[in-house]
């Protein structure tokens, strides 16, 4: 899946840290844009519904947001750690640490 931009955010957790950032893909490495378009691809992300629940969210569980863009189009999920598809994991993953890594920059 082609993006432009994504916006990043991790909330909640048992210390409530929020983790957030936006990414422009013209700002990555070729091959970690190419890994992460192929990450939405392979999880269906634009078929993905707005809000993700799990009938019993986990107790202080991060709560994810996600936002793509890409020309004129935006796909925006949320979700609970317990509530993202298995095949999120390497996206969330590859994000956070993006985020992580802006975070130390930053200090």
């Amino acid at each position: 899946m082609k993006f432009e931009k994504i916006r990043f955010e991790r909330s909640g957790g048992f210390a409530g840290i929020r983790l957030a950032t936006e990414i422009e893909a013209e700002a990555l490495p070729e091959d970690q844009k190419k890994e992460i378009a192929e990450l939405l691809d392979d999880m269906d992300f634009e078929e993905l519904p707005a809000k993700l629940a799990n009938r019993m969210p986990l107790p202080d569980e991060f709560v994810y947001s996600i936002v793509v863009e890409f020309g004129d189009q935006k796909y925006e999920v949320m979700a609970g750690e317990s509530a993202l598809p298995g095949d999120a994991q390497p996206l969330i993953e590859i994000l956070e640490g993006i985020a992580k890594q802006r975070m130390r920059k930053k200090d």
